[in-house]
């Protein structure tokens, strides 16, 4: 015979069971639904915008493919098109862009025979651009700009950036832009005539950043970049970056860090955001900054896609 008590513990521990299953089904949807909303974040913070890669002085798919390959191997983009700027202007594409892409297609840009400088490349970037909103109703575009190639990207959004012709440009990651100039160090491949050999017009530790932000030595580079500043699209998002071969050393060996940072005192207050990350030692070498150097390539995907 089943006494009172007993019967009251049994229906007690029924009720339990009943409830521990009920909170454990809760859980087990609350965890499935909090691991599909960090997976919602991921998508939505997945950018699909395309990305140019634009080389500076003696640069050419040689500095370009190191970084678009890792970015690639971890995930965050995918191949798009590689286009040549010909010797007489002309433009040859290959490769194609999506319609939707998963992930940010890239486009890796090779200008003629790597000298023709950074007011040259601007003129043919924008002519670039204008072919990928009319033939791949590209609306956006991110792009990394090296040496002069920054350069490039800074000068054709000041001239061209408004222009309904043209994607938007959305960020920009500027290294070791030469903005008030490359220092004059002889090197083979420096022009000794012409109007390009006046672009190497700094010296070792000649120039110095002032208090407000500006050089102390306004070359006609930055001149043209400060006259111009106010044109630049404001929805812009910056990451410059400078090295230093050495923690005490001013320069990458080609470019001064004023003349990197230079930039600040044009841009900053003109577009929606702007940073700056410095690097040192052997691999922040001016040709290695990009190619070379993984922090820096981590920085840049940070930037770019939120990767790490």
């Amino acid at each position: 015979m089943i006494t009172r008590q007993k019967k009251f513990l049994i229906v007690l521990s029924i009720i339990i069971s009943a409830v521990i299953m009920v909170m454990g089904a809760e859980l087990v949807t609350r965890s499935n639904q909090s691991y599909e909303d960090h997976q919602s974040k991921l998508v939505v913070n997945h950018s699909t915008i395309p990305v140019l890669f634009i080389h500076g002085w003696a640069g050419g798919l040689h500095s370009e493919l190191p970084l678009a390959k890792k970015a690639i191997k971890v995930g965050v983009a995918q191949k798009g098109m590689i286009i040549y700027v010909g010797p007489s202007d002309q433009i040859k594409m290959t490769g194609h862009l999506p319609s939707h892409p998963k992930k940010s297609p890239e486009v890796l840009i090779k200008f003629p025979n790597a000298y023709i400088g950074e007011f040259k490349e601007a003129t043919e970037l924008h002519k670039i651009l204008v072919l990928l909103k009319r033939n791949y109703h590209v609306n956006q575009y991110n792009a990394i700009g090296h040496s002069m190639g920054a350069y490039a990207l800074v000068a054709q959004s000041e001239q061209y950036g408004h222009s309904s012709q043209i994607p938007l440009v959305n960020k920009l990651v500027l290294i070791a832009g030469p903005f008030d100039g490359i220092l004059n160090r002889h090197k083979w491949d420096q022009p000794t005539n012409g109007k390009l050999s006046r672009l190497w017009d700094d010296y070792r530790g000649q120039n110095r950043l002032l208090s407000d932000g500006q050089t102390k030595i306004k070359h006609p580079e930055y001149q043209v970049l400060m006259k111009n500043r106010r044109h630049f699209p404001r929805q812009a998002k910056i990451l410059n970056i400078f090295g230093r071969i050495n923690s005490n050393a001013e320069s990458d060996g080609t470019v001064s860090v004023p003349s990197v940072l230079s930039l600040g005192s044009i841009l900053k207050n003109q577009v929606d955001s702007y940073k700056v990350r410095g690097f040192s030692g052997q691999l922040a070498k001016h040709t290695y900054l990009e190619p070379k150097n993984t922090r820096v390539q981590r920085t840049i995907m940070k930037f770019l896609w939120n990767k790490y």
